[in-house]
């Protein structure tokens, strides 16, 4: 992948591997004659004379004597033809490959653009051509190598992209008359891909509903990733391998998340292994402090046990943690199961433990928003703020346990808001779409009697339905958005991808099978207002001809971002101070 470091540190390459990823396990350069060994990370890169033994590395391009492209709109294919016309008119030569007559018919309408603008800028050495009328063809005939590098770690570029990496290491002995003491060894990578091109998504402001503050102001993103574990052909079988790789995701979805640049992260799907070993190290390099709380049952995966999880990640100088809390809804499971019979115990735990978590985290504001009026002149008043991150079961036929998670969870943050005057933000996956049972729960506090998702309760938890209610002032951050008057073209745009009976986005979550809102960002609007939101993306740019649905080579997981800025509510005392000067 143009950008990515290659890394030797494995003697296994799979061919759909992106270059970033290679990875080679330590291997035996010496074995010494008391049988311990002498490994690649022990010894020095050639030309360190004072040393005994040293390693050559030797990185190649591959040179493909005929063509050697890959196709401009599906790059995980080698190209088999080109526009004549491209060439003639000087259009940029990458843009004319395509793997198939076919997949340049389908893409004419863009080379007819090409042209004209070529035509446009003064170029008229070619004929107007108003259909499709042929290509060249060529065909492979075997490689050639050029040496690119002598390091033992290289970073593709630009010029790289369609090519193959090859790698060639030998292991040298200065006391030795054969200094050359092991036959070179090598591996070759998988055609370099271009480099993730992550959608780019601006904040688009809005009036706040309430006088605020903007001292102190602050952004949330909520994000379902999409692990690894679930990440397989089968369910993403419409989505090029080499593009649903986790190495080639994990840089799509870092460039994402850094270029939002929010304050505070809340992210679900988080595989415990790629948080350790990849998300917290980069992200803390980028000024975050990252909590973590996994699911409670493992999985094992690639020779190791690994389970995904809810991380939160907020920046270091802007918040501090206070207190963290882990909410385990199968602890909740089985004191619940113990007021049951005997004989149907077992039977509400089969149907009750899922594993599924919720992370709760009481930040403090590093720049308080508001002053002390019992502290002098300047004094600040310390500003608390709740973060609850979660993901909610996913089976449609379990909304019984989707709306009892809820439920237990909205009760577990009254307790919180019951012992301190705090604002609080509640976001994640709940897995439930807008109107449903969970989602009326949220944004409204209680959930109707009348609703039809009551009757599917086998185990009687959710009754009497007077119970399911909770006394947290919370809404829904984009419906917010929805409920805004019309500032700009960029609001009208936002609002016209907002479902105007629900003022959810039309969409969270679009694979091949499914299109709708799974995912939200809920405020307490007597502490919060929001001030802007992250423009929401048309379904046309998640899914195309070639691309249908999301993950895909630009967008790497099936959930899209949301993202809100708040501003504090403005308090009364200081509303009434600020009148008075």
């Amino acid at each position: 992948m143009a950008g990515g470091p290659v890394h030797i540190l494995s003697s296994r390459l799979q061919s759909e591997t992106p270059v970033s990823s290679v990875a080679l396990e330590p291997y035996v350069l010496v074995r010494r004659a008391d049988g311990t060994t002498v490994s690649a990370e022990e010894v020095p890169a050639e030309g360190h004379t004072d040393s005994r033994f040293s390693i050559k590395c030797r990185w190649y391009r591959s040179v493909v004597t005929k063509g050697g492209q890959y196709c401009w709109v599906h790059p995980e294919k080698e190209a088999a033809i080109q526009c004549i016309l491209c060439l003639r008119c000087k259009v940029d030569t990458k843009k004319s490959y395509h793997c198939s007559s076919e997949c340049l018919r389908e893409h004419w309408a863009f080379h007819r653009d090409f042209h004209q603008q070529s035509r446009e800028n003064g170029d008229n050495s070619f004929p107007c051509v108003d259909a499709f009328k042929g290509s060249y063809t060529y065909s492979n005939s075997g490689e050639t190598w050029v040496e690119v590098a002598r390091e033992r770690v290289y970073t593709p570029g630009p010029d790289d992209v369609g090519a193959i990496l090859k790698f060639e290491t030998t292991a040298y002995d200065a006391a030795s008359p054969y200094p050359e003491v092991g036959k070179t060894f090598s591996i070759i990578t998988a055609r370099v891909r271009p480099a993730p091109n992550p959608p780019r998504r601006s904040l688009v402001s809005l009036t706040p509903a309430k006088p605020s503050v903007t001292k102190g102001k602050f952004t949330l993103l909520s994000y379902n990733l999409l692990a690894d574990l679930y990440a397989t052909g089968d369910q993403f079988g419409y989505c090029p391998p080499w593009a649903l790789a986790w190495p080639y995701r994990r840089l799509n979805l870092l460039k994402e998340l850094l270029a939002y640049d929010a304050d505070i992260m809340c992210l679900q799907e988080v595989q415990s292994n790629h948080f350790q070993d990849f998300l917290a190290p980069e992200l803390q390099k980028a000024g975050y402090t990252a909590i973590y709380k996994k699911k409670t049952a493992e999985l094992y995966t690639r020779n190791a046990y690994a389970i995904d999880g809810c991380a939160t990640f907020f920046k270091r100088d802007r918040f501090a943690l206070v207190k963290k809390y882990e909410v385990e809804f199968n602890k909740a499971a089985l004191s619940l199961a113990d007021a049951f019979p005997a004989d149907q115990k077992k039977v509400a735990l089969n149907r009750l433990l899922k594993d599924n978590v919720a992370l709760i985290a009481v930040l403090e504001a590093l720049e308080p928003p508001f002053a002390d009026a019992g502290g002098g002149v300047g004094a600040a008043r310390r500003q608390l703020l709740c973060v609850a991150n979660t993901h909610i079961h996913s089976n449609p036929e379990l909304n019984d346990v989707k709306l009892w998670q809820v439920h237990t969870l909205l009760k577990g943050l009254e307790k919180i808001a019951a012992s301190a005057d705090i604002p609080m933000l509640v976001a994640g996956d709940f897995n439930t779409t807008p109107g449903s049972a969970a989602h009326s729960m949220l944004v409204k506090g209680a959930v109707p009697p009348n609703n039809t998702e009551l009757g599917n309760d086998p185990l009687g938890i959710l009754r009497p339905a007077s119970k399911l209610q909770h006394q947290l002032p919370l809404a829904s951050a984009y419906a917010a958005v929805a409920a805004a008057p019309d500032a700009d073209h960029g609001m009208q745009r936002q609002k016209r991808r907002l479902d105007p009976a629900t003022g959810e986005p039309k969409f969270t979550n679009l694979s091949k099978d499914f299109r709708g809102t799974l995912d939200y960002i809920l405020f307490t609007t007597d502490s919060l207002v929001p001030a802007a939101a992250l423009e929401l993306p048309d379904e046309s740019e998640c899914r195309s001809k070639t691309n249908a649905g999301l993950p895909n080579d630009n967008w790497s997981s099936d959930h899209v971002a949301l993202m809100v800025e708040f501003n504090y509510v403005q308090q009364q005392q200081q509303a009434g101070s600020a009148a008075a000067s």
